[in-house]
């Protein structure tokens, strides 16, 4: 079920005495989305507008959103007026960066607005003097879909969906199907890179929205997950023909110690769904290293910023340690890859730690048997990320190494190291 954004009704500021300027009264501090914790999704891609919350409503660059949802916003200088089309252009997501800053003073502004030429009444803010204007004002001028899901604290823009107003959802109600709620549970998932005890405290914090009990224990979602109906088999593109759903099911069986066998059934008489990982070779890891420079360096231009060169120490480098994430996931310290190097008989310039200026470290599931694609998510891994995606997009950064390396159980592991 669509959760709808929670937007507060704006009040107009009242003058409480003279001594306060009247101009005064229109200005307020803006909070930026991201410092609320809250992300953007435009359909299932996790975007990054300008955008502020202002007394609890989100407010964004009105050009980042056209560029997003794919409308026209034109500047007529002799009229002075903003001029919107509601005839759909391409979505992009080219050039948009988020730039908000801590601090920012946002002052109501009567900037005159017309949508295919009729003049519209939306509040708008202005901040360093660009137009601000709230996300389901826009929505419903335009026609699209706006919700928010509080589980997650994202924001959510539906591009194929008509504008409804804010309801609120039948409380207590258990998911009983995929939606957007499940695919950021996914994703929360994804994030655990393996690691048990991450998933059984993910699973704890979602129990209540997919099973709709307050007090929802891993059992419960783990039951909810087997019952689910219409959660799409390549949502990350597990083996065989099973549903993820069913993957998480029995991942959090594992992590309560229940032995899963490859028949579907788990020792305690539970359903299961697991199978084998198929082999993963060298020559497959040496092509998503080079797969993930090309995404980095395509990630990088969407935002302006220079390619980087593929630095063969660096590659080097990542692929030692992407090794040692096999066994011990963690990022390295100072010295100890020139360290380990050396206990291991490898040999390796002797600066090796001076060269590497940044690391970014994740897990990237298991191969299996059908399409699945290590590379894409852990690259997506990174970019939903803010501190990975930031260490990805940093200009800083002339030159880059990627390593990918697999685990005895199967697990791939992924290191970028990047150097200046």
């Amino acid at each position: 079920m669509k959760k709808s954004l929670p937007f507060l009704c704006y009040t107009a500021a009242i003058l409480i005495n003279s001594i306060i300027p009247a101009y005064a009264a229109n200005i307020v501090t803006a909070i930026p989305t991201r410092e609320k914790g809250q992300a953007v999704y435009v359909d299932d891609t996790r975007v990054y507008p300008t955008g502020y919350n202002i007394a609890g409503n989100n407010y964004f660059k009105l050009r980042d959103i056209g560029t997003l949802v794919g409308f026209d916003v034109e500047w007529n200088g002799e009229t002075q007026t903003v001029e919107i089309s509601t005839e759909r252009t391409a979505l992009s997501t080219a050039g948009i960066k988020d730039e908000a800053v801590s601090g920012a003073s946002a002052k109501v502004t009567d900037q005159k607005i017309t949508v295919d030429g009729v003049q519209v009444n939306m509040t708008a803010y202005q901040i360093s003097g660009n137009n601000y204007m709230k996300l389901r004002d826009i929505g419903k001028q335009i026609d699209f879909g706006v919700s928010y899901d509080a589980a997650t604290e994202s924001v959510r823009i539906d591009t194929d969906a008509p504008y409804t107003e804010s309801t609120t959802p039948a409380s207590g109600s258990a998911i009983t199907k995929w939606n957007k709620t499940m695919s950021e549970f996914n994703q929360a998932m994804i994030d655990c890179n393996w690691r048990p005890g991450k998933y059984l405290e993910t699973a704890k914090k979602y129990a209540p929205v997919i099973t709709g009990k307050a007090d929802g224990t891993v059992e419960d979602v783990i039951a909810a997950l087997d019952a689910m109906k219409g959660a799409p088999v390549d949502a990350v593109s597990f083996e065989d023909d099973r549903t993820v759903n069913h993957f998480w099911a029995d991942e959090l069986r594992k992590a309560l110690g229940q032995e899963v066998t490859s028949g579907g059934e788990s020792t305690d008489g539970n359903a299961g769904n697991s199978s084998s990982s198929a082999t993963v070779t060298d020559e497959m890891l040496r092509t998503w290293e080079l797969q993930m420079v090309d995404r980095i360096n395509e990630e990088r231009r969407k935002v302006g910023v220079a390619e980087l060169e593929i630095d063969e120490d660096l590659m080097w480098s990542s692929g030692f340690w992407a090794e040692h994430l096999t066994t011990d996931f963690r990022h390295a310290e100072y010295g100890e890859i020139k360290e380990l190097a050396d206990v291991q008989g490898v040999p390796v310039r002797d600066d090796i730690e001076d060269i590497i200026n940044g690391e970014n470290i994740t897990g990237a599931g298991r191969l299996t048997g059908i399409g699945y694609d290590p590379m894409t998510l852990a690259m997506n891994n990174f970019m939903n990320s803010e501190g990975h995606r930031n260490t990805i997009l940093d200009s800083d950064w002339t030159r880059v190494g990627v390593g990918f390396a697999v685990s005895d159980e199967g697990i791939i592991w992924c290191c970028q190291h990047f150097g200046r």
